[in-house]
């Protein structure tokens, strides 16, 4: 857990920048152009994810710590590489980025906001938040280093442009080396918190996923579009989930949940694109 909270900012800074570097003005202002698609990816973001968190919470017995760490995970923005695993798609990567991007600039706002909200309303004990520094702790290291990106990618285009790749799996193996510290420092303890999340981390997984499937079979007509949506949904930012938690926690218990979600997200991305392809 110390590793975590000390290592962690850093490693999501870098993270965040790096999906900065993916950012021009003009895929903004293509997407913004037919926003439908766009809204329709930030209602199941910002609205959708949140309310399966707190049905699963409400319905399925859980201890305390656990119904935090799943409630944080759902509020989080959807994690870098689902550009990257959208791009593998053949999905629509701008409104991947566009909707990657947007989440995490108003992560410092939303996140703080929801976790209020569910410490004043759902959990019945509250917990230290300090709403304005976690803001801007939130600020400092995952909206800041966004608008970063954008500036060095405008300041130093051919040397980004050429490089954007290579830093996207940087900050993938970043991402993976936080969540591998945090498992083998609690090793001998997470068999027996997988057996008591386990089960509801997939149920979540399954939930995101066909909650997402049906709002674009409904809303979004390209395909391209649904599965940018539909990914950007499945991926949640797990490395920003560990920093967060560890900001406010000092037990991993509350990053169980997080924990069991990052790798079975992945497990479940490769079966969906793997199944892409046999339809091919």
């Amino acid at each position: 857990m110390e590793f975590v909270k000390f290592f962690g900012p850093f490693g999501v800074f870098f993270i965040m920048f790096a999906l900065g570097l993916n950012l021009k003005i003009t895929r903004f202002l293509n997407v913004f152009r037919k926003p439908k698609n766009f809204i329709v990816g930030m209602l199941c973001q910002i609205i959708v994810l949140p309310i399966i968190g707190l049905i699963v919470i409400h319905y399925l017995p859980m201890e305390k710590e656990f119904q935090i760490g799943v409630f944080l995970l759902l509020i989080m923005p959807s994690a870098a590489m689902s550009n990257y695993a959208t791009r593998i798609a053949n999905g629509n990567v701008p409104l991947s980025i566009c909707l990657t991007s947007i989440c995490a600039l108003f992560a410092f706002i939303t996140v703080p906001l929801y976790l209020n909200f569910f410490s004043n309303f759902f959990y019945e004990e509250s917990f230290d938040l300090r709403l304005l520094s976690f803001s801007v702790k939130t600020f400092l290291f995952i909206t800041m280093p966004v608008f970063t990106g954008i500036y060095f990618r405008k300041k130093f285009p051919s040397f980004f442009t050429k490089y954007t790749f290579t830093l996207d799996r940087a900050a993938f193996i970043i991402f993976l080396i936080i969540v591998f510290i945090a498992i083998y420092t609690e090793k001998n303890n997470l068999i027996s918190y997988f057996d008591d999340v386990g089960v509801t981390m997939s149920l979540i997984l399954v939930l995101v996923f066909l909650s997402s499937f049906i709002i674009t079979q409904v809303f979004v007509d390209d395909i391209s579009s649904k599965r940018a949506i539909r990914i950007e949904a499945l991926l949640q930012n797990g490395a920003m989930g560990f920093v967060v938690g560890a900001l406010i926690f000092s037990e991993i218990k509350y990053l169980v949940p997080i924990t069991i979600y990052a790798l079975l997200q992945y497990c479940f991305l490769l079966f969906y694109l793997g199944n892409m392809k046999l339809k091919k």
